[in-house]
Order: C-alpha cells, then sequence, then structure tokens
C-alpha cells in the first residue's frame, strides 16, 4: 500500500517537471534561435481520423483505429523521469507539448528487420536524378545516428514501409510531406512522403535544398515532430544541411523510451 501511494505522489510531480522543462527549453531556444537563410517550408502537423501526418496533412493512411493507448502509470512515470532527465538538450519535450501528449515510433521488433524505403524514380516535372541520390544520402545520415532500427532502401513498393514520392508543387505553401499511420499501441506502421521540385514561388528546388527537405521528412518518417531550433533538420523551414546534434539526440532519446500516450 504504501509504494502504491508513492506512487501516486511521483506521477504528478514528474508532470510538473515535464512541463517546467517544456517551458524553459521553448524560452531559452526563442532567444537564441538562429537565421535560416533559404529555407524550405516543408508541411505542418495536421492530425486526421485514425492516423496522423506528422509534418503534413491531405491523404490518410489510416492504419490505427483509435488514438494510441495510454501507458501504464507506472512506465509512463518512469519515461517521463527519463525525458526530464536527458531531454534538455533535444527537442522531445516539445514533440510530447505539442503532439497531443503521444509519442510514436518504429517498434522494438524492427531492430532485427529492416524498415524498408522505397524511393520511386516516377516522373515529375522538375525531377532530377540527383534528387533520388539526395534521397539516399539523407537516408544514410540517418542510420549513422545509431538507432535500433535501420533504414534499408529498397526499389519496389512491395512490402515498403516508407514510401518517397515527388510531386510538382504542394499545396498549402510547403515543399515536403510526411503522411504517417501507427497502430493501436503507438508503432509506426506506414509512411508516405512527398518530396515537390518546384517550391511554392515556382522556382526549381535546388539538390542541396532537398537534401534539407529529405532529412527533415524523414526524421518525420521515424517518428520525430518539429524542433523550434532553426539550425535543426525538423525545423519547420528547414535549410540542413546535415543533422544536428540535437536532432541525434532527440531520435536517441525517442528510441529508448515506449510508444503511447501520456495522457493521464
Amino acid at each position: 500500500m504504501a509504494d502504491r501511494a508513492a506512487r501516486g505522489l511521483v506521477i504528478p510531480f514528474v508532470a510538473l517537471l515535464l512541463i517546467g522543462l517544456v517551458a524553459g527549453d521553448l524560452a531559452r531556444r526563442a532567444l537564441v534561435r538562429p537565421a535560416a537563410p533559404r529555407s524550405m517550408r516543408v508541411a505542418s502537423p495536421a492530425p486526421v481520423p485514425g492516423a496522423a501526418a506528422t509534418g503534413g496533412g491531405g491523404r490518410t493512411m489510416a492504419a490505427a483505429v483509435a488514438p494510441a493507448a495510454t501507458l501504464d502509470p507506472e512506465t509512463r512515470a518512469v519515461a517521463l523521469l527519463r525525458i526530464q532527465r536527458e531531454g534538455a538538450e533535444t527537442y522531445l519535450p516539445t514533440m510530447l507539448a505539442s503532439g497531443d501528449s503521444a509519442l510514436h515510433r518504429w517498434g522494438d521488433d524492427r531492430a532485427g528487420r529492416p524498415v524498408r524505403v522505397a524511393v520511386m524514380r516516377e516522373t515529375a516535372p522538375g525531377f532530377r536524378e540527383v534528387f533520388f541520390a539526395n534521397v539516399g544520402w539523407a537516408i544514410t545520415r540517418w542510420n549513422a545516428v545509431g538507432l535500433p532500427i535501420y533504414l534499408e532502401q529498397v526499389a519496389d513498393t512491395a512490402g515498403a514501409d516508407i514510401v518517397v514520392t515527388w510531386a510538382d508543387r504542394l499545396d498549402s505553401n510547403r515543399a515536403g510531406r510526411a503522411d504517417v499511420s501507427w497502430d493501436r499501441s503507438g508503432r509506426l506502421a506506414h509512411v508516405l512522403v512527398t518530396l515537390a521540385t518546384h517550391a511554392p514561388d515556382g522556382r526549381q528546388v535546388l539538390p542541396s535544398q532537398m537534401v534539407a527537405l529529405a532529412l527533415h521528412e524523414l526524421g518525420h518518417a521515424l517518428g520525430l515532430g518539429h524542433s523550434p531550433v532553426a539550425a535543426d533538420a525538423l525545423y519547420p523551414e528547414t535549410s540542413a544541411a546535415d543533422l544536428t546534434v540535437r536532432d541525434r539526440r532527440t531520435a536517441l532519446l525517442l528510441y529508448s523510451i515506449p510508444a503511447g500516450s501520456f495522457k493521464q
């Protein structure tokens, strides 16, 4: 009985610590946010029924039949303590605060089974062969983070977990979008990434900009949300040429705690 009462006191205390951490992080980052020249705007979060598009919406890839299940109190408390200890140099607290108090990622069962990424070479106005290589390079950069899962590029969409396709332009003044779905446990199930060959103003996307777009949308495909820091690859108007330390730390922390809803 004493242990149960102690856990009942710990959970609200940890929740208050997390709220303070998020508020402090956002305030500090707002003061030091660097400029992002020649940035490419990517899609903002827009959940849809039964699934969600992290970094965008429009197409529904509805594998989920309901929001992610809430973690049990003990698991939730342990995960929140982990975030409180290690989240200061990541944007995972921001993700949790802005993502309906839920985290999603590929399941631990994928550690021995690669997450297959099919990158299409289909014709789209403005498509250049170098864009295919840009996406391949972004895949290698995420694999270099050291996550417990591995992205394997494949040639066929059959059985692919992530499909990367192309469009002339996207709506909503965006140049990239990731439509993401998950199962009842919060584990990712399928992702459709769409990359535009032209910016909203009609200009051809440059290879360096496509690198930034690919890094960003593949981050969403791994379960990451947006960062409030302009230097990061997951900043909404990204111009990142590579992943930052914060991008890597955020991904590693995400994959060290359970997926699911943190709502009480």
